[in-house]
């Protein structure tokens, strides 16, 4: 009896135990460091910092305006919107202003008060989609309007 009461216990120890490492994997999708946004494949960015450490982004554009003003950035990793492979942002090519955006909320909120109110100014707006390659980029653009740019164009913009 001692013996099967004993062995119960230890497989309730075991579902919970079980069932505490799926709820802290999957309690809550992961979030922007910069912004608090649920992170999107089609849009990760990161941050290397001097120190060694990253900053895992929503999208290019709250990427960049995180760097806004900053020195200690060393590196930065896009994914490239058709295949999710993280690249180089140095070296991808960027549509800046689609419709297509991941972020974005709706454009009259409520406070607290019940009160409603426009917003007019979002972190991660105009929209900014990474891509590998100019024809991809230029590829997307067909299909949902933009203006193609490069990394080094978008620094010079957020500096």
């Amino acid at each position: 009896m001692a013996k099967r009461i004993l062995q119960s216990l230890a497989a309730l120890a075991l579902v919970a135990a079980v069932g505490a490492v799926l709820y802290d994997q999957w309690d809550a999708p992961d979030t922007c460091d910069v912004c608090y946004r649920s992170m999107h494949q089609e849009t990760f960015y990161r941050i290397h910092l001097e120190n060694g450490a990253s900053m895992e982004v929503c999208c290019p554009r709250c990427g960049l305006r995180f760097q806004e003003g900053r020195d200690d950035v060393v590196a930065t990793e896009v994914t490239d919107f058709y295949t999710r492979q993280h690249i180089d942002a140095a070296v991808a090519y960027f549509v800046e202003g689609s419709p297509v955006h991941f972020c974005s909320h709706a454009s009259v909120r409520e406070d607290r008060s019940g009160g409603q109110y426009e917003v007019t100014w979002d972190r991660c707006l105009p929209s900014l989609i990474a891509f590998s390659s100019r024809e991809a980029a230029q590829k997307f653009q067909k299909e949902n309007g933009g203006d193609i740019k490069t990394y080094a164009e978008l620094l010079a913009e957020h500096s």
